[in-house]
């Protein structure tokens, strides 16, 4: 009788198992998400851009799907901001579901479509004062600043000269009898070589030769005499990017509430200008917010000491 009892028991509990398997499995089927896919008409290349008629009704995938559910692309409103515009980074069958791995991990693939024809995209460093407190975002559109030693060019003395003056070293004088042409006003260069010579006519030619290059120098704008100036280097430009985030709404996320780095929009002349400007300012410039109805452009002089 024992054993009769002892088979029953275990059959029961095998029974017991397998119907919680499967009531298990029945819940899997049931509980499904909703993934995008391409129309059954419409295939992807590669480095070709998501547009939203690209894409069918989305298709609901069960748990039990596993792996692959978890590496589709959601047809959530926040990931459908994310694919809009995103360049493939590998060509996608027509019909097929949408995954991650067809794209750029980063907004890199959106970014590309996003740059004017003509234009660069320049990433700047800036931390939250540079950025306005991190108000800055994707769209803003704002001057670009920096703080810089400059060189001091040379002030042009008058261009008369005191009677008697000694003729500068390589300028041969008028022949006698001959007609004197009009006078030309001398360079900044040869007047401060005159003023010199008067004011040391024993100089000798290294002299002469010393200051000339000192002259030279200032004019190349490389002298070792410099005034620290703040400079507005571009106004009104576009915001491509802060961060990783290439949207406004992308932009206040947890993720990007923060950042390192503003990508700008730039014509590849003023790209040159930022980068040099930036190796002038130890890697640090400005952002100035503008109002977005805004997109005057004034001649600012640069400010210094002496125009406070």
């Amino acid at each position: 009788m024992n054993w009769k009892l002892i088979a029953a028991v275990i059959v029961g509990l095998i029974t017991g198992v397998l119907l919680y398997f499967w009531t298990e499995s029945v819940k899997n089927e049931q509980v499904a998400y909703a993934f995008m896919r391409l129309q059954p008409d419409r295939k992807v290349t590669r480095g070709q851009a998501i547009t939203p008629d690209m894409l069918a009704e989305p298709v609901m995938l069960p748990e039990s799907f596993g792996a692959l559910a978890k590496l589709a692309v959601p047809a959530a409103s926040a990931y459908r901001e994310w694919l809009k515009d995103r360049t493939a980074a590998a060509d996608i069958p027509a019909g097929s579901v949408l995954l991650f791995q067809y794209f750029d991990d980063n907004d890199g693939g959106r970014l590309t479509t996003m740059i004017a024809p003509g234009k660069r995209a320049l990433t700047l460093p800036v931390n939250a004062a540079a950025a306005v407190g991190h108000f800055v975002e994707p769209g803003s559109y704002v001057d670009i600043l920096g703080t810089v030693d400059e060189p001091v060019e040379p002030v042009a003395p008058p261009a008369a000269t005191q009677p008697g003056a000694p003729a500068v070293p390589g300028q041969a004088p008028a022949a006698a009898g001959q007609p004197q042409a009009p006078a030309q006003p001398p360079s900044p260069v040869e007047q401060m070589l005159k003023n010199y010579l008067t004011q040391y006519p024993g100089a000798d030619e290294n002299d002469v030769n010393a200051y000339r290059k000192q002259a030279q120098d200032y004019k190349l704008g490389i002298s070792s005499r410099t005034r620290v100036v703040t400079r507005t280097f571009l106004q009104n430009v576009k915001v491509l990017a802060v961060g990783a985030a290439t949207t406004a709404e992308g932009a206040v996320t947890k993720a990007n509430s923060t950042y390192n780095n503003v990508t700008v929009e730039v014509t590849p002349a003023e790209a040159e200008m930022l980068i040099f400007a930036l190796g002038q300012s130890n890697g640090s410039l400005n952002l100035v917010l503008r109002n977005p109805a805004d997109n005057t452009v004034e001649d600012l002089p640069s400010i210094n000491w002496t125009r406070m």
